[in-house]
């Protein structure tokens, strides 16, 4: 399901790893805070008409893998972004949705969101696959450098004892990177439902970012850009981090996003 990079050579940095609901308890009271009434806070906020890009509604495995993902900052305030399972065990997303930077400090001193809960496949407060929590984090120590805005988040089983994958399945991701042929980009931009664009993606950033023809806005950071077919079974190649008025633009998975991915599925 994964294919390795042949281009620009490895990024070199260093692998922070975070644990946030390891513990049953924690995973229990993450779980109890989202589904008690932390979901229906954020969506209070939420567009259910008023759309900034059309609905998703072709089905396939977008709509089991891409979902969203709430968190909780160190200041108490709750926000969500968006995410994808890609691996047994494994979904990715953007690494400021999982971290909040410190202003005039270095990245290494942000702090760490807490209580994540992924909702696979949520649809007008609905979790039709269910929640889950995650047991643990990894990213980049200078996440805020330009090809580095990526995480990796291990997850913790269902209360059914079953992965994520066996619930959803998995969307193939690459780490091969290139502007080429069609490509779609998926995000929940404070929306009751996951919305969908289309177009051609070209390089930024001395090739470390992914520049996507169409604006989401805040929420859709961490949605995925695939390439292929998306309603059959398209491939992760970027993730979303921000946009420009113009255009959005996605950390583009080589190397390092690769090392996340096997520390993931292997621990």
């Amino acid at each position: 399901m994964t294919a390795g990079r042949s281009g620009p050579p490895p990024v070199e940095t260093r692998i922070v790893v975070h644990d946030d609901a390891s513990a049953g308890s924690e995973r229990i009271a993450a779980e109890d805070h989202w589904t008690g009434g932390g979901m229906a806070a954020v969506a209070r906020n939420d567009a259910k008409d008023d759309l900034v890009q059309p609905a998703w509604t072709a089905g396939g495995s977008i709509a089991r893998t891409v979902g969203r993902l709430y968190a909780a900052g160190a200041d108490g305030n709750s926000g969500a972004c968006t995410a994808t399972v890609v691996g047994s065990r494994t979904v990715i997303t953007a690494a400021h949705c999982v971290r909040t930077s410190v202003e005039g400090a270095p990245a290494s001193a942000a702090t760490w969101d807490n209580g994540l809960y992924f909702v696979p496949g949520y649809q007008n407060g609905t979790a039709p696959y269910g929640g889950f929590t995650v047991r643990r984090v990894r990213m980049a120590e200078n996440w805020q450098k330009d090809g580095l805005d990526v995480a990796m988040l291990e997850m913790n089983p269902g209360r059914d004892g079953r992965n994520i994958s066996e619930v959803t399945g998995v969307q193939p991701i690459s780490f091969l990177a290139e502007p080429s042929g069609p490509a779609h980009f998926f995000g929940y931009p404070y929306t009751d439902r996951v919305l969908h664009c289309s177009g051609v993606t070209t390089w930024a950033s001395g090739k470390t970012l992914l520049r996507f023809p169409c604006l989401m806005g805040m929420g859709s950071s961490g949605g995925p850009y695939i390439s292929g077919d998306a309603a059959a079974e398209g491939t992760v190649v970027a993730v979303n981090i921000n946009g420009d008025g113009k255009a959005s633009y996605g950390t583009a998975l080589g190397a390092f996003a690769q090392r996340l991915y096997q520390q993931s599925e292997s621990s």
